[in-house]
């Protein structure tokens, strides 16, 4: 025996009217506009997907379902969720030695071509173009003897090499090209915003921007899975070199509005960054001596959130430059400020 119609189940979103006159319904709320034309009465069984504003206007002009107007009636709609972001002031001492940290990035490229966050053994055949040229300038800017001071012309020419690598950083062809250009961005923009002349340029939202704008196209574009033809050490590198990059991008970020307008902004996105609790890992310079240091991965990644907490609370043994640097940007604390760390504590660096 057939099912009553009257019961069934339908997923149409044409009005009945329409449905009945076997004609396309545009779907208009609160009547589509062929009713509203007729004057008649619009039913639906489903209110439509696209719910548009067909009521007149007190004027009588007609607006179409293509052209809608503001409606009396509520409207489902679907809104963008919120940026939180949390300020935070931090003391003279602790803005002070952020800046000297990040500012010192520069100079240990050049001498070491090692810094916290890009290490010599990610690049086996030889550093990458943008890195290397970027190595070349942060030699010049030791050459000056003005140490966190810019000259003119260097300044000059790091601002030409910033944008050019912004432009770069858009048509990259490859991650490893990508993660290259930024890491060699981020270096630049230490030179460009952290000179001891910064302080007498206003605040731009605009560089804020980009060390967000690079760290988020990094995390973006960065590979769910490494091949499996790397060498552990190698594979842990490169994903290493990828979360300390975004990490720097935002602590610089951090650094340079704390350093021009005396406070931070913080959002949910950088607490949930991931971490590697294996600090030592990064410095260990051969393989065999890796392997050796190498601990359980299961449970070494945290968030950055977490990293920082147990920082804050002396839960941390062997505290790492790194370390001191994110317990300055995360939590505006130095670390002689911290308790010291039990014995059987379970964060270990």
């Amino acid at each position: 025996m057939p099912a009553d119609r009257s019961k069934q189940v339908t997923l149409r979103r044409s009005c009945q009217v329409c449905i009945k006159g076997k004609r396309r319904c545009d779907q208009g709320w609160p009547r589509c506009s062929r009713c509203l034309g007729k004057d008649i009465n619009c039913e639906y069984v489903n209110a439509p997907l696209t719910i548009q504003s067909t009521r007149k206007p007190s004027s009588g002009r007609y607006v179409g379902p293509n052209r809608s107007i503001a409606n009396t009636t509520p409207t489902p709609q679907i809104h963008a969720p919120l940026k939180l972001e949390i300020a935070k002031e931090y003391e003279p001492n602790i803005i002070r030695f952020l800046v000297a940290g990040l500012r010192d990035l520069p100079a240990n490229f050049a001498e070491t071509r090692k810094t916290l966050f890009i290490h010599p053994d990610l690049y086996p055949n030889g550093l990458p173009s943008p890195v290397r040229e970027v190595h070349n300038i942060c030699r010049l800017n030791m050459q000056t003897g003005q140490t966190g001071r810019v000259s003119v012309t260097l300044l000059s020419m790091l601002r030409q090499y910033s944008a050019d690598l912004s432009r770069r950083l858009s048509h990259t062809a490859t991650f490893e090209e990508l993660l290259a250009c930024s890491q060699a961005l981020v270096l630049i923009q230490c030179m460009l915003v952290l000179n001891e002349d910064g302080n007498a340029y206003p605040y731009s939202e605009a560089i804020s921007v980009k060390l967000a704008g690079i760290a988020g196209k990094l995390w973006q574009q960065a590979p769910i899975q490494l091949p499996r033809t790397l060498s552990p050490r190698y594979a842990w590198l490169l994903a290493e070199s990828v979360r300390r990059t975004i990490i720097v991008c935002f602590m610089l970020r951090s650094a340079y509005s704390l350093n021009t307008r005396k406070y931070t902004v913080r959002t949910p996105f950088i607490d949930s960054l991931p971490f590697d609790l294996r600090t030592n890992l990064w410095d260990e310079n051969s393989e065999t001596a890796w392997q050796d240091a190498l601990s359980d991965t299961e449970g070494s990644m945290v968030s950055l959130n977490e990293w920082s907490n147990g920082l804050a609370a002396g839960r941390v043994h062997d505290v790492s430059c790194f370390s001191e640097l994110i317990l300055a940007a995360c939590k505006g604390q130095a670390v002689s400020s911290i308790p010291s760390p039990p014995v059987n504590s379970y964060i270990d660096s």
